[in-house]
């Protein structure tokens, strides 16, 4: 299932605040390199973000499939351009 809590999260999960964070957070790093998990939570506005939270998020943001993730970090990898989605909607399926 798609929208199932991670593994990673016991009993409470990250906040909207925080995916949307780390979201931007990516989003705004497109450009370098990818971001390990402790750069991330660096980059966060809170003080202290537990590890798991940053996980938890990364993992979400990565199965909904707007960022990629590898053993040297997570990149923003969403495509906005319309050209790009009626090529892909006109492409042939894999399935």
């Amino acid at each position: 299932m798609l929208m199932e809590m991670p593994a990673s999260v016991e009993k409470n999960g990250p906040t909207m605040a925080q995916i949307v964070e780390i979201g931007r957070i990516l989003e705004n790093a497109a450009e370098e390199p990818p971001l390990s998990l402790a750069e991330i939570g660096r980059r966060m506005s809170a003080k202290r973000v537990r590890h798991s939270t940053v996980r938890a998020c990364v993992d979400f943001l990565a199965r909904v499939g707007v960022i990629t993730t590898g053993s040297k970090g997570a990149q923003w990898t969403f495509a906005s351009d319309a050209r790009f989605w009626k090529a892909a909607s006109a492409g042939r399926s894999l399935l």
